[in-house]
């Protein structure tokens, strides 16, 4: 029997249980909603795939020679259909659902992992309420942290009851992933590898470990998603996407995601804050509980997490649900008062608490998605916007009367192709890089006009730009324009300035 005054969670009633699996829905408040800066390449070629097929060679910047390998093709087409039916509003309502979902899943892994109701609702919590301020929007990642979820799932759920059906889902998870987003898919053999390395048995002195499942089971499963990588339009080419496109310093200096965690931006210090409390809980906590599948994910994702910040994601979605293993044992409860009422006053008054907190964070999130500054969306403002600015940029060069020649840099690159332009370079950044385009690095030689280790005259006379769309960011190539008399102003917002050659 419980305690009368004291309600040990993984005790209390069903309503009461699905009100905590719901409160992280809170979180929909924070969710980055509406158009996405990285929509603005993914529509156009989520456009182009319907009505053209798939491309080798690049259709949105000014490089045409270049080849590509669009490694979100079908994120593009899913990403196209939304947007092109129903406007942000559809978008949003997407990332909504993912997070919906992100949030059951991250619920369900946890309560597999600790079979304890209480730690599970608390740690998704924290990592739902952390993923939905810093990484749910409308861009691909969404569709890979779900698909992340559920391969651990059914790894954790083959170890727990040898069902070698559970092992089936890992191929399809692999299709999914290698057309939704090729350069994550490498990642998924990743996770799987600490139940691969638990699955051996190990002998050395006194240190033995019993498998915790077949390895041999595990090594098919792994062969046969390997091989169900190669249904994707590019084949190799996506499957070792992974291999051209990171860990180049060319783009570490341009991706902000790419970054490693530090104490001067917000995402490295909630995340140290994070592994903080987690290593003072480890300390602490006395009726600990280790196993090696849990420990090397966490170990594994907190290394990638404090290498870039895009990592920090998978460390969430996986390696703090690893370490919710160690406090399977702990008791969570809250305290009774001695006046409790019937169970039936109360269960209406949780349910409609319950009610209040969905309805807050659905009205939260409407509020956020009117305040998107999604230009499909805003309304005319007292003080214009970038987006308004860059607009005004278009309507100038809709109205040209000679072929425009248009050179826009990685913050800017996609609105244009967004709006039907070729510039120069946009935010795709390893599609520049000669290693993946087999033509030419046009990302080095970018960082160097902006630089200003390249002339800026010779960098213009090579592609003959007519009209050049310069941010405050490309601070050489702006001050350049501003004081050569053969360049006139058109625009100028401070932020965003559009020149014309005389």
């Amino acid at each position: 029997m419980p305690d009368k005054k004291r309600l040990n969670v993984n005790d209390a009633p069903k309503w009461f249980k699905i009100l905590l699996v719901l409160f992280p829905l809170v979180g929909i408040a924070l969710v980055n909603v509406g158009f996405h800066n990285d929509l603005y390449f993914l529509y156009p070629t989520g456009e182009y795939i319907v009505n053209n097929g798939i491309p080798h060679s690049d259709i949105l910047s000014m490089h045409s020679n270049m080849h590509i390998v669009v490694q979100q093709w079908l994120s593009s087409v899913v990403f196209y259909f939304v947007y092109s039916r129903f406007g942000t509003l559809g978008v949003s309502v997407m990332t909504y659902i993912c997070y919906i979902a992100l949030v059951l899943l991250v619920n369900k892994l946890c309560r597999t992992i600790t079979d304890n109701f209480g730690i599970a609702c608390i740690f998704t919590f924290v990592i739902c309420l952390i993923m939905s301020a810093m990484f749910i929007a409308a861009r691909p990642q969404i569709f890979t942290y779900l698909l992340v979820l559920f391969e651990i799932l059914c790894l954790e759920n083959f170890v727990k009851t040898k069902k070698t059906y559970l092992l089936f889902f890992i191929p399809l998870i692999s299709l999914a992933l290698i057309n939704l987003h090729a350069a994550m898919w490498g990642m998924m053999f990743v996770f799987a590898m600490p139940y691969a390395a638990a699955a051996l048995p190990i002998k050395a002195g006194k240190i033995k470990q019993e498998p915790c499942c077949s390895f041999v089971k595990l090594l098919i499963c792994g062969i046969v998603s390997f091989a169900v990588g190669f249904c994707n339009p590019y084949g190799w080419e996506s499957m070792s996407y992974i291999l051209t496109s990171f860990g180049l310093s060319a783009i570490n200096n341009r991706v902000y995601e790419m970054n490693p965690v530090s104490f001067s931006d917000g995402a490295g210090v909630i995340t140290i804050t994070l592994v903080a409390v987690l290593l003072v809980l480890a300390i602490i906590r006395k009726d600990k509980a280790f196993t090696t599948r849990f420990v090397l994910m966490f170990a594994g994702t907190l290394i990638l997490a404090l290498l870039n910040i895009k990592s920090i994601a998978y460390f969430l979605i996986a390696g703090v649900p690893a370490y919710s293993y160690m406090m399977k044992s702990a008791k969570i409860e809250i305290p009774l008062p001695d006046n409790t009422k019937s169970t039936g006053s109360n269960k209406k008054r949780i349910v409609l608490l319950c009610t209040l907190i969905v309805a807050l964070g659905a009205l939260a999130g409407v509020l956020a998605m009117r305040q998107s500054d999604a230009p499909a969306e805003n309304e005319a403002a007292p003080v214009k916007n970038t987006y308004e600015y860059m607009d005004d940029m278009v309507e100038i060069l809709d109205k040209s009367d000679e072929e425009v020649v248009l050179f826009a840099g990685f913050d800017w690159g996609q609105y244009l192709e967004y709006k039907g332009y070729h510039p120069y370079i946009d935010g795709r950044a390893e599609l520049f890089m000669k290693q993946n385009n087999k033509d030419f690095d046009y990302l080095t030689e970018y960082n160097h006009i902006i630089s200003g280790t390249l002339y800026y005259k010779d960098f213009i006379d090579k592609y003959n730009f007519n009209y050049l769309i310069v941010s405050d960011r490309e601070i050489y190539l702006r001050s350049a324009l501003l004081r050569d008399d053969d360049y006139t102003v058109l625009v100028d917002s401070g932020e965003i300035t559009l020149f014309k050659a005389k």
